[in-house]
């Protein structure tokens, strides 16, 4: 192990996420799992059953409810998350996560490493390759926003002012999808691609963790992880 240069004894710990970030991360991560739960749910609705008489239970009314809930929290938070990714007093993220030659070819290192266990350089807060998975699971939950909110807006009266500033902002969707049905489909698509993303990134802070010893996981709850000290 000590010739691949994985696991060196001298490591300080730097101080890499403040209670902010820290606080957003968590927030759009069990938000995103409602959102999954949920929306598994609701297109798939004899995943569950209610009890006793169909009256007395509003099961697809009350997954729809929390499924809106962690929605507007989710969309919330990306937008103080990007906010602060611009503007922070902390650190500013943007640049990390523009897909530049340069960022390119670091994320291309990066991901040899996986494979080569040879210890990328270290990073104060986001790698190359991390950055770049971070702005295409941005992008995907901005898509997840708008098919969302348009196959909401299906729901509502048309003459309801909110229902009205939603399909003024969507239904460009239903002219490029090439209907509603098909919001729908990418909608539900889109949840999948971002299952396999969010495992993917559990999966790549855990190996950090393990095998680099650099407390990568440990850094969203402390806000500390550890530089090799040469």
């Amino acid at each position: 192990m000590a010739r691949l240069g994985i696991s060196p004894q001298k490591k300080a710990l730097v101080y890499t996420r403040n209670f902010t970030n820290r606080l957003i991360h968590w927030v759009v991560f069990f938000s995103v799992i409602v959102l999954m739960v949920t929306g598994y749910y609701i297109g798939e609705p004899t995943a569950v059953y209610g009890h006793g008489e169909a009256y007395n239970e509003f099961v697809m009314a009350q997954i729809r409810l929390y499924h809106f809930y962690a929605a507007m929290v989710l969309d919330v938070s990306l937008i103080v998350w990007l906010y602060l990714a611009f503007f922070s007093r902390h650190v500013t993220y943007w640049r990390e996560m523009i897909p530049t030659p340069t960022s390119v070819r670091g994320a291309i290192e990066v991901a040899k490493c996986y494979f080569t266990f040879k210890k990328p350089p270290f990073y104060k807060h986001f790698d190359p390759l991390d950055g770049l998975l971070f702005l295409v699971l941005i992008l995907l939950m901005a898509l997840q926003l708008l098919t969302g909110l348009h196959l909401y807006a299906l729901a509502l009266p048309n003459d309801y002012w909110w229902a009205q500033l939603i399909h003024i902002s969507t239904n460009w969707l239903v002219w490029l999808l090439g209907g509603s049905p098909n919001v729908r489909v990418v909608h539900h698509i889109t949840e999948w691609i971002m299952l396999a993303g969010i495992i993917v990134h559990v999966y790549l802070q855990v190996t950090k963790t393990i095998i680099w010893q650099d407390g990568h996981i440990g850094q969203m709850v402390g806000g500390y992880k550890y530089k090799d000290i040469k």
